[in-house]
């Protein structure tokens, strides 16, 4: 019955808080001392938060269906899941010390993150505690020592450390940290083209998009456009053939930039990046972690996304200020934003194309992950998605 309660309070704990409250998922991490066991808890945490799998995998994967679903959301758990092994292991060979406590926790944090399971490591627990702003973490740690030396005083039996992480995490609520306006001038433009399906779809969304951003830019209070992640598919050069009326627009407009997603050609690949246009000229930025199997897939290079975990992420100066990007997958997960810790940025974008998880959780997700990480740097946040099942091809508008 004690592991049942293991499992079942890691299941409500990850139900609750992605994407309803995400700053609840830090009670995986503050009632370690207390569960019975710790992998089991993860175990369910994991199950629960990432339940959208069963429907999202089956919508981009329609050949395989329901099952491969089934087995990328039992798989995703229980791997991810491990780290907390080690603790437990920890606890059972020293049941009554501090120093193991906070090693298993250390361990389960560092596995978590770095590679591989930092590859698809998303929902990480951790991530809920910056939803409190740079205090988050601080307090969490604090929080975590308390309860140990609780369990110390009083044993594994009382109900103190439980009532001391809620109050804890009720505390981490109402200390939460609003985000920062958005700069004047910044917009995002959210879309709802779905799939695009046959070679010419891309082109004539191009289109209309080119049509939409060039009235933006019109208006001379806009500074920075940015449309969704892979909007206008592979970037080839009839693609930017489209785009050059934008990029000639923007060699007068000097202080006007666009970021839209596509697909670059590296090799016999590609890499999942944002086009950034300005001042009449294109850079490419590059994502560092595509989604596994869907996008990056090594066992086959031929139309496989470009991985590089510890790539470089250079600073993007965008209308003056420093910006941190991020693609899609990288939202959800914590490495990619740990690169950006180390020299924060200014301003957060986002860029996701969720067309294959509409009526999951896993944009909310997505979305929640990205302002909990712009509350920790006291940044303003943009992202623009695009959204639905079936392709919407627009007319080509009036030249």
């Amino acid at each position: 019955m004690k592991w049942f309660r293991s499992l079942l309070a890691g299941i409500l704990i990850g139900a609750v808080a992605w994407p309803h409250a995400p700053v609840l998922a830090i009670m995986l991490i503050l009632m370690l001392p207390v569960f019975r066991s710790r992998y089991l808890a993860a175990f369910g945490y994991y199950m629960s938060a990432s339940v959208g799998l069963i429907s999202g995998t089956a919508t981009f994967f329609p050949h395989a269906g329901f099952v491969l679903g089934m087995v990328f959301w039992m798989a995703s758990a229980v791997v991810l899941a491990l780290p907390y092994l080690a603790y437990d292991g920890l606890i059972r060979r020293f049941p009554a010390q501090i120093g193991p406590r906070l090693a298993g926790l250390v361990t389960v944090t560092a596995i978590g993150i770095l590679p591989p399971l930092g590859v698809i490591g998303w929902t990480n627990p951790w991530v809920g505690s910056f939803e409190a702003g740079p205090a988050g973490p601080v307090l969490v740690i604090e929080a975590f020592i308390g309860i140990v030396l609780l369990l110390r005083v009083f044993g594994s039996r009382t109900w103190g450390p439980r009532v001391v992480a809620g109050v804890v995490t009720g505390f981490i609520v109402l200390c939460q940290v609003p985000l920062p306006a958005m700069p004047a001038g910044w917009i995002a433009i959210n879309t709802h083209h779905g799939l695009l399906k046959g070679p010419m779809s891309p082109i004539i969304i191009s289109f209309h998009l080119r049509a939409v951003v060039l009235k933006k830019l019109s208006d001379p209070h806009t500074h920075v456009v940015v449309l969704p992640e892979s909007i206008v598919g592979y970037w080839l050069p009839g693609t930017a053939a489209v785009w050059q009326p934008v990029i000639q627009w923007t060699a007068t407009h000097s202080r006007q930039t666009v970021l839209l997603g596509a697909l670059v050609p590296e090799g016999r690949g590609y890499a999942d990046a944002l086009v950034k246009i300005h001042a009449g000229h294109i850079r490419i930025l590059h994502d560092r972690i595509p989604v596994p199997f869907s996008m990056w897939h090594p066992w086959n290079a031929i139309e496989s996304a470009r991985m590089a975990v510890f790539g470089r992420r250079e600073a993007v100066h965008v209308d003056g200020r420093k910006a941190g990007y991020l693609i899609c997958y990288e939202q959800l997960l914590t490495l990619p934003e740990l690169s950006l810790t180390f020299s924060p940025p200014e301003v957060l974008i986002g860029a996701a194309n969720d067309w294959w998880a509409k009526g999951t959780n896993i944009p909310e997700i997505q979305r929640a992950s990205l302002r909990a990480w712009a509350r920790l740097w006291r940044v303003p946040v943009i992202d623009a998605v695009n959204y639905g099942y079936t392709t919407t091809v627009p007319a080509i508008p009036h030249q």
